[in-house]
C-alpha cells in the first residue's frame, strides 16, 4: 500500500486529475440542476444568478477559450522553469518544482475550468431555451478564481526561480529527513557494529527483484512482520543505495525457513527520492554549489551561500546517532538491523566534490571552514575530532607559503576555532 501511495505521489498528473474530476462533477451537477430542478428553485435564487441559454453559451465559450489559453501559457512557463532548473541549478532539483503544490494546483484549476465550460456547453439542449440557467454564473465565478490564481501563479514562478528560494526549500526537505531519522531512532539501540544473536540457526539472503535505488523502507511494517514470524532482518543496503537485480538486500535470521515475500515493504525506483534520503537532499545543494563555481557560470557567492546551508543542515545531525540501528518490537526483541546514518560518510560525500573543484578559490575554502565550524559547535566531542581531522583533508595540497597574508590570516583564525579542546 505504501509503495502504491509513493507511486501516486511521484506522478505530476495526480493533482490536475483530481481538480479536473471535481470540475467534471461540478459541471454534471450544474447541468442536472438546470435541466431538472431549476424551475423549482428559480423563485428562491437571485436574478443575477440566472441567464438565458444564449447568453450562457456565449459566456461559457469565452471562458473555455480563455482558460485554454491560460493553460497553454502555464505549461509553457513550467517548461521554461524546468529548463532553467536543469541548466542553471541541477537536474536533480526538477522534482522539487514539479512536485510543488502551487504549480500542480495551477494546472489543475485551469484544466478544470476548461472542462467545466466545455461539458456545460455540450449538455445545453435547445429544450432549455424557455428556462433560465445558472451554468454561466458559476462559470464566471470559476473564471474569477482562475484569474486570481493565475496572478498568484506568476508571482510564485517569479519567486521559485530565485536560487535563494530553491536552497531554502532544499534545506526544509533535508531537515524533514533528519526529523524522520530522529523519529525512527527514538527509544531504539545504536551500536558501532552489528551483532547477530546466536539463537537463530537459519539464514536466508533476500535479493532485489529489480534494479534501481532504494527509495523507501517501511521499517515499522517490517518490525511487525519480523515479530509475528520471530525472525531478525539484517539489512546489507540502506535508503539511497543503488542495487541491481539479484543483489542481496538483507538477510533473514530465523529458527525455521522463512519464504514469505517482503518486497511490499521496500520501494525501489530508477531515481532517488529526497523525502527519506538525507544524502540525496544534500547532493542537490552540492550540485548547485558546483554549478556556481564552474567557469561557465562563475557565481562564487551562490556557492558560498550553498556551502553554509550545507553546514547548517549537517549541524542539525547532532540529533541523530550514527552506527547500526537495531529496531525492537513491543517485547524489546531485536527485529531489524540497518545502518541508517553514518556521520563520516555523509560528511565526506557532502564536501569532497566541492573541495576538488573549489580548492583554487579561497572564498570557497573559507566558506567550507565556516560550515565545518557550524557542525563543530553543535556536535559532541567525537564529532569535533572528526570535523577537525576532515579540515586537514580540505586543506591538503594547498601551498600556504604562496597564499596572500590576509587570506592566510583569516584561514588560520578559522582553523583555531576548529581545534578541539584538550
Amino acid at each position: 500500500m505504501k509503495s502504491f501511495v509513493m507511486k501516486i505521489r511521484k506522478g505530476i498528473w495526480v493533482v490536475p486529475a483530481l481538480y479536473s474530476s471535481a470540475s467534471l462533477a461540478l459541471a454534471i451537477t450544474t447541468v442536472s440542476l438546470d435541466t431538472y430542478w431549476i424551475h423549482k428553485i428559480e423563485p428562491f435564487l437571485p436574478v443575477m444568478m440566472l441567464t438565458s441559454i444564449d447568453l450562457a453559451q456565449t459566456v461559457l465559450s469565452a471562458i473555455a477559450s480563455s482558460l485554454l489559453t491560460m493553460t497553454t501559457f502555464t505549461f509553457s512557463t513550467v517548461m521554461v522553469v524546468l529548463t532553467t532548473y536543469s541548466s542553471q541549478f541541477s537536474p536533480r532539483t526538477l522534482q522539487n518544482f514539479v512536485k510543488d503544490k502551487t504549480t500542480m494546483r495551477g494546472l489543475g484549476i485551469f484544466l478544470g475550468g476548461f472542462i467545466y465550460s466545455i461539458i456545460s456547453l455540450l449538455f445545453m439542449r435547445q429544450s432549455l431555451e424557455e428556462h433560465l440557467v445558472s451554468s454561466a454564473f458559476i462559470g464566471v465565478l470559476y473564471a474569477i478564481v482562475c484569474l486570481a490564481f493565475f496572478a498568484y501563479f506568476i508571482h510564485h514562478i517569479a519567486t521559485s526561480i530565485q536560487i535563494s528560494r530553491l536552497i531554502e526549500r532544499l534545506e526544509e526537505e533535508a531537515l524533514k529527513v533528519i526529523d524522520y531519522y530522529q523519529e525512527i531512532q527514538k527509544d531504539q539501540e545504536i551500536h558501532p557494529y552489528k551483532t547477530i544473536p546466536v539463537q537463530y540457526d537459519r539464514v536466508r539472503e533476500y535479493t532485489s527483484h529489480k534494479t534501481g535505488f532504494i527509495q523507501y523502507i517501511d521499517f515499522s511494517a517490517l518490525v511487525n512482520h519480523a515479530s509475528q514470524e520471530d525472525v531478525l532482518i539484517n539489512f546489507e543496503k540502506g535508503i539511497g543505495d543503488f542495487v541491481k537485480e539479484g543483489e542481496t538486500l538483507f538477510s533473514i535470521h530465523s529458527h525455521q525457513q522463512h519464504e514469505k515475500d517482503l518486497s511490499p515493504y521496500l520501494f525501489i525506483g530508477r531515481e532517488r527520492m529526497g523525502e527519506y534520503d538525507l544524502a540525496y537532499s544534500l547532493q542537490k545543494i552540492v550540485e548547485i554549489a558546483l554549478r556556481a563555481i564552474s567557469p561557465g557560470i562563475n557565481d562564487p557567492n551562490t556557492a558560498r551561500d550553498s556551502i553554509k546551508y550545507l553546514g547548517l543542515i549537517l549541524s542539525e545531525t547532532h540529533r541523530i546517532q550514527d552506527g547500526v540501528l537495531t529496531l525492537h518490537d513491543d517485547d524489546r526483541h531485536p527485529r531489524v538491523m540497518v545502518t541508517l546514518f553514518s556521520f563520516n560518510h555523509i560528511l565526506y560525500n557532502t564536501y569532497y566534490q566541492i573541495v576538488h573543484y573549489g580548492k583554487g578559490d579561497i572564498s570557497v575554502i573559507l566558506s567550507i571552514m565556516d560550515s565545518l565550524i557550524m557542525i563543530d559547535q553543535s556536535g559532541n566531542m567525537d564529532r569535533k575530532h572528526i570535523v577537525y581531522d576532515f579540515h586537514k583533508y580540505v586543506l591538503h595540497g594547498m601551498d600556504m607559503d604562496q597564499m596572500q597574508e590576509w587570506d592566510l590570516y583569516y584561514l588560520n583564525e578559522k582553523i583555531k576555532r576548529l581545534t578541539p579542546e584538550q
